[in-house]
């Protein structure tokens, strides 16, 4: 049975993050499986490690089917090993998705990291933002969104259009959320060519932008990656139409600072 009602699944590398990520939250409320994809380093800070799987969701989708298919996990954390956190916000993220009763989630991207959509990036009006997509980076799963979504974790061997196939499965549901309350940082940026990663999928002859493409022609069209009309949490409540168009303008001026902030750090 697990000691805490939410489960973290770091996908980890040599330089992964989650040795800092749970010394900072000495009274987490998450539990957390550490799935190696290099020589595993020995230590003994998690609850569950592994070493299988090709990426992250095949990985994922093992360690579920053998370990915690049964359990009492509320939420489920699936998440890149160089995605950064500020302390306590692993747990901050897990207390909202379970207080506002999310589906599918994931948390907001800071102004300024390493961010390939736009909607992933942080509205400061907002609370949570319904959404019509979230990414395969960092995304956070109900056991009924996993239940519901677990066959789709092995589509590819890059990942890349399974993000897209969830929003097509869950189009026009009101099911898919970002928590802008809280921030990360993408602290790498995709690498086709450096990423270890990419280099044994190239080396194994596997085209992540072709996968991303076969996905998207075996799933029908769910419309962008873009913000919902309604059905947000603002920071301050504000009556109908105006919380709209607050939530709208926030979006404009989020894209416009995301790369005036990308600018000042290549400067």
């Amino acid at each position: 049975m697990p000691s805490r009602p939410y489960l973290v699944f770091f996908r980890a590398g040599a330089a992964s993050l989650h040795p800092r990520l749970i010394a900072q939250e000495p009274n987490r409320n998450w539990d957390c499986c550490v799935s190696w994809y290099v020589a595993p380093r020995p230590e003994s800070l998690a609850e569950y490690y592994e070493e299988t799987g090709t990426n992250k969701f095949n990985a994922f989708a093992a360690f579920y089917k053998k370990t915690i298919s049964n359990s009492q996990y509320q939420y489920v954390l699936v998440v890149d090993d160089d995605i950064d956190f500020a302390p306590g916000d692993i747990s901050r993220l897990f207390t909202l998705c379970e207080t506002y009763q999310l589906y599918l989630a994931q948390p907001s991207l800071r102004w300024g990291t390493h961010a390939n959509h736009d909607v992933t990036l942080h509205n400061p009006a907002c609370v949570i933002r319904r959404t019509r997509f979230v990414e395969v980076m960092a995304p956070c799963f109900s056991r009924r969104a996993l239940e519901r979504l677990q066959p789709t974790f092995e589509l590819n061997s890059s990942t890349w259009g399974i993000d897209y196939a969830w929003s097509s499965l869950l189009a026009g549901e009101g099911k898919i959320a970002i928590v802008d309350a809280i921030q990360v940082d993408h602290t790498k940026a995709v690498s086709l060519d450096g990423g270890a990663f990419y280099l044994k999928l190239k080396t194994a002859g596997i085209d992540p932008v072709a996968e991303y493409g076969r996905i998207k022609e075996s799933y029908s069209r769910f419309g962008s990656l873009s913000t919902e009309r309604s059905g947000h949490r603002l920071v301050i409540p504000l009556p109908g139409f105006i919380g709209i168009l607050v939530v709208r303008l926030f979006e404009g001026i989020k894209k416009r600072m995301h790369r005036l902030r990308l600018r000042q750090h290549a400067a």
